[in-house]
């Protein structure tokens, strides 16, 4: 793990807190082919390809308690919390949101990973705005639950809720 903390940033799905785990990593990331980046960062780009890519992360969370079998016949979707990341530097691109999450066995958590996101290297301050899933199944991007702030130079992480 890059960094590694425990924070409850609530009941995001319904019936399961989403506990924040810490960040993954670091890796290393494909810089995309179509990067349109300004000239000024063109060199640096460069040394990171020649490096192997640029440095990313994902962010580690479980859902407490773990997902059952039984709630498993609903869709996917229905315990993915939305997730919008930045950084307060300028993003070298913007971020696509991938990720995995374990199988539905139950128990005490389900593990998911979100990203792989680019990771600056002046990066300090890193938020991730997440949005809970309602009863229904779905996310509202536009009114996240709140923001989990991630201080990379301390190596501590906050959640702000915003309910």
């Amino acid at each position: 793990m890059l960094l590694s903390f425990d924070v409850d940033c609530g009941e995001l799905v319904p019936g399961h807190h989403f506990i924040a785990r810490g960040l993954g990593g670091p890796y290393r990331l494909r810089i995309p082919e179509d990067w349109d980046g300004d000239s000024g960062q063109y060199e640096q780009m460069l040394a990171f390809e020649e490096a192997g890519g640029y440095p990313g992360f994902s962010l580690e969370y479980e859902l407490v308690p773990g997902v059952g079998p039984v709630e498993s016949g609903a869709a996917l979707f229905r315990y993915l919390v939305g997730v919008a990341y930045s950084a307060d530097v300028e993003l070298p691109w913007f971020p696509a949101d991938g990720g995995a999450i374990a199988p539905f066995n139950g128990g005490n958590a389900t593990h998911g990973s979100r990203g792989d996101w680019p990771l600056p290297p002046d990066a300090v301050i890193l938020t991730f705005s997440l949005a809970a899933v309602n009863a229904a199944g779905f996310t509202d991007d536009d009114h996240p639950a709140g923001d989990l702030v991630v201080d990379v130079t301390r190596g501590t992480a906050v959640w702000r809720s915003v309910r």
